[in-house]
């Protein structure tokens, strides 16, 4: 059996391919690392050491170290976690796509098809920048349409709203009733450069928006009544996962409970249809338009809190 490797192209569209003896690293500088177990991104998304590939001669696997996140498949993996990984999967690094050529992993058998479920995340505080997209009225829209009608638009929004996240490097964390829940992670310490992301995102959902419900409203009735608030909050959280799924992976912390919180108030309580918090306006004012919409009462929240819109 041969040992499994990565194939991509450059940026003179040269295609490469490297065997993965035990580890590959990828990244924009792998100081230390051996030419022969090392690729080098020259991207300023990709991270001094962006990934790691690991290879045990029975189970191929990932391993995120980034920033800006890894994708497989065009989803984004948890920052700090493993996946494993099957011949034919594609992994993008900044702009590069790697295709993982090994054919004879279907013979991992039954532990592999569980185990690539699984991701590796050990319980820490991180910073994030939070945005949750929420239908209004989505109640009396389930009571007065018709099921299907209301299922395929959802199915749409999310499905627009998600590439959305991804074209501004964020994670789609969670589909939450009549929500998309999704962050970007800063690390240690605040990042300008994620809140920006992250708000330009909720701005061009809302802006995407008025477009799907034009497109949709001659085949689709429910689609006039389609109106949504965003609520983006920036703090720490703890993130670690509850299962043994990706998808059960876990961000708790104050600054979540909020972004839902103020998800519920825009374009309804407050006319603004993105509210953010303190934390986030001070990270962006320099960047985007920021309104000051003084102190408001947040619902299971003692006293008020100063709220500003975009």
């Amino acid at each position: 059996m041969s040992n499994p490797c990565l194939e991509w192209l450059d940026i003179n569209n040269e295609t490469h391919r490297l065997d993965i003896i035990d580890r590959v690293f990828i990244g924009r500088l792998c100081k230390g690392i051996d030419e022969t177990k090392r690729i080098i991104v020259y991207n300023s998304m990709v991270s001094r050491d962006h990934a790691e590939i690991i290879w045990s001669g029975s189970r191929l696997k990932i391993k995120d170290l980034s920033k800006n996140g890894t994708w497989i498949n065009g989803v984004r993996i948890a920052g700090g976690s493993e996946e494993c990984l099957n011949d034919g999967d594609v992994i993008r690094i900044g702009e590069t796509l790697f295709a993982v050529r090994y054919p004879g992993s279907q013979l991992f058998g039954e532990d592999h098809s569980v185990s690539g479920l699984s991701t590796d995340l050990t319980p820490k505080e991180v910073i994030v920048t939070n945005v949750v997209a929420d239908i209004r009225g989505f109640t009396s829209m389930s009571e007065t349409e018709k099921s299907y009608e209301v299922y395929t638009l959802m199915k749409e929004v999310f499905k627009q709203f998600g590439k959305i996240v991804n074209s501004h490097n964020g994670t789609v964390k969670d589909h939450v009733g009549d929500a998309i829940y999704a962050y970007w992670e800063h690390g240690i310490s605040l990042s300008k450069e994620q809140a920006i992301m992250a708000c330009r995102n909720a701005l061009a959902q809302a802006e995407a928006l008025d477009h799907i419900r034009d497109e949709l409203l001659t085949i689709n009735p429910a689609a006039e009544k389609l109106k949504m608030g965003w609520g983006v909050t920036t703090g720490t959280v703890t993130m670690s996962n509850y299962g043994m799924r990706s998808s059960d992976l876990a961000l708790v912390g104050d600054c979540t409970n909020l972004a839902f919180r103020l998800s519920g108030m825009a374009n309804k309580e407050l006319k603004k249809k993105i509210l953010i918090c303190k934390t986030t306006a001070t990270l962006i004012r320099d960047s985007l338009d920021v309104y000051d919409l003084g102190e408001a009462y947040v619902r299971g929240r003692e006293g008020t809190l100063q709220v500003f819109g975009m």
